[in-house]
């Protein structure tokens, strides 16, 4: 029976169409203590932190790659996508450091389990 997640992710910044500005975006793989795959999380399941400025920036997106596409056989892989983090004119290059927990709790009264890992990502500002 697991009793912890294994985290590891990764962090960018991509330029968004509407609004204009930019947003953060992470790539997770979500494991158990015995390096099994942890499948079916949800938005609710996951919190990002920002430890820069103390803040929860908004999920506006949680995608379970193997569940949205099984012929990739990415078990244990989710995307998140926060809302709108910095406008075009942001001054940079600007530092961010995040953390991420994912929890899952089985029943009501159950021990939650979890996980946590942060991640670092660089504002570079507009390439144009």
């Amino acid at each position: 029976m697991a009793t912890h997640f294994v985290l590891q992710a990764s962090g960018a910044m991509f330029e968004t169409i509407s609004p204009k500005g930019w947003t953060f975006c992470f790539g997770v793989f979500v494991c158990d203590n015995e390096g099994t795959p942890v499948e079916g999380l949800k938005k609710g399941n996951f919190s990002v932190w920002q430890l820069t400025s103390v803040g929860e920036p908004t999920l506006s997106m949680v995608t379970e790659l193997g569940a949205e596409i099984p012929s990739s056989k990415m078990v244990g892989i989710y995307r998140l996508q926060t809302k709108l983090a910095l406008a075009l004119e942001a001054p940079h290059p600007q530092e961010f450091v995040f953390a991420i927990r994912a929890s899952f709790t089985a029943k009501r009264g159950a021990p939650t389990i979890q996980g946590f890992t942060t991640v670092p990502i660089t504002y570079l500002g507009d390439s144009h």
